[in-house]
């Protein structure tokens, strides 16, 4: 016999954790999570100490940090620079030409994380697509490209020598494919700090345990009223309410979304030992120009390293005198990160769609779902 619930979330990344924690909350217990793993994009390595997907949190981080924990503080000191002609740190005579430009961008992200902080609060009761239209500002941001941004305040030289490197070996996409909202939001370590972040898995195992089912959907079905999932090891199941809280490509797969993605961006990533080489050595987090295939090396805790390219074969002696590759992974995709797309929450009669296909970041992602839980609940404002 088919098994009925009144809820089935698919997918226990952050979203799927933060809708499913805010349906037990409220002692809404009629309901099951579906999916391979728990964490989804949020991997680690053997030994737990190297996060292989999201990597950093920020301080303003509250509704998700039940799920994390700080790890290492990432300092502006500890980030090293490196464009076709020269290598340089934070504090460098290209800073003291750009100071005009930096208080700008310091005063424009204060604006925006004034009105973003708002933005997140809203979104626990409403869609991000509601938050963003009732605040002009954030809409207009959020439809307008970054370069035309740029130009518009007169920060061209402090971008493209600095924040552009950050966002492309955080964001695995050039800057100029972003819009103006995405820019800023992940330009906010500039004013808020951040810290490398470790998952809380067996917390979230924890609370998840008595509705978690691992395996994997494969096919939905629409009945009249209701949702047919199929999995992978050919369980059937049936729920009035469905929440799609896989990766979008994923998503995509399983509903056919009603609207365009935004655009992909990948990533190779590789964890490894060895020996640095020196130009490579002097701080924790190097940084690549915008359009280089390299996008970043990462020293880890536990003296390993993490090191993203955009392509799958780099020249690793370049970087090492000797190497082992503990663990390779294609990101493909790392985000759904390009442009200005947005994706309806109500994906049909029930059917939600959840996760970070509008906003990235731990922090919405996981609001989202909790937004998704509200709805669900009838306590959401729209």
């Amino acid at each position: 016999m088919m098994k009925k619930y009144e809820v089935i979330i698919l997918g226990a990344g952050i979203s799927g954790i933060g809708c499913a924690n805010e349906l037990l909350k409220n002692n809404y217990k009629d309901f099951k999570i579906i999916s391979p793993n728990i964490g989804g994009r949020i991997m680690e390595s053997d030994n737990g100490k190297v996060e292989y997907g999201a990597y950093y949190i920020m301080n303003i981080y509250h509704n998700s940090a039940e799920f994390v924990k700080k790890g290492k503080k990432i300092k502006i000191r500890d980030l090293t620079f490196h464009d076709k002609k020269q290598s340089y740190k934070i504090i460098d005579m290209k800073l003291i030409k750009c100071l005009p430009e930096l208080i700008r961008l310091i005063i424009i992200l204060r604006k925006f994380k004034k009105h973003y902080e708002k933005f997140k609060k809203d979104c626990i009761y409403e869609s991000q697509i509601s938050g963003l239209r009732k605040d002009e500002y954030l809409w207009e941001l959020y439809n307008k490209n970054t370069k035309k941004f740029i130009s518009e305040n007169k920060i061209e030289n402090i971008v493209y020598n600095y924040m552009a490197e950050v966002l492309h070996g955080s964001g695995f996409i050039q800057i100029e494919n972003l819009n103006a909202f995405t820019f800023l939001h992940f330009s906010l370590p500039l004013i808020v700090p951040i810290h490398e972040f470790i998952f809380r898995k067996k917390k979230a195992i924890k609370v998840l345990k008595k509705n978690y089912i691992k395996d994997e959907a494969k096919k939905i079905i629409k009945h009249k009223g209701h949702y047919e999932i199929i999995t992978k090891s050919k369980k059937k199941f049936l729920c009035k309410n469905l929440v799609i809280a896989t990766p979008p490509h994923i998503s995509n797969k399983l509903i056919k979304i009603k609207g365009k993605l935004r655009a992909p961006a990948n990533a190779h990533m590789f964890h490894m030992i060895g020996e640095i080489r020196k130009k490579w050595k002097e701080t924790n987090y190097n940084l690549f120009e915008n359009k280089n295939k390299m996008l970043a090396i990462a020293h880890q805790r536990d003296n390993s390293y993490l090191f993203y390219s955009t392509g799958k074969n780099p020249d690793f002696k370049k970087y090492f005198t000797h190497h082992k590759i503990l663990k390779y992974k294609y990101w493909k995709p790392a985000f759904q990160i390009g442009g200005s797309n947005l994706i309806k929450f109500n994906q049909g009669k029930n059917l939600y769609m959840i996760g970070d296909n509008n906003l990235c970041g731990l922090e919405p992602t996981y609001i989202y779902g909790m937004y998704c839980a509200n709805k669900i609940l009838k306590k959401s404002k729209d």
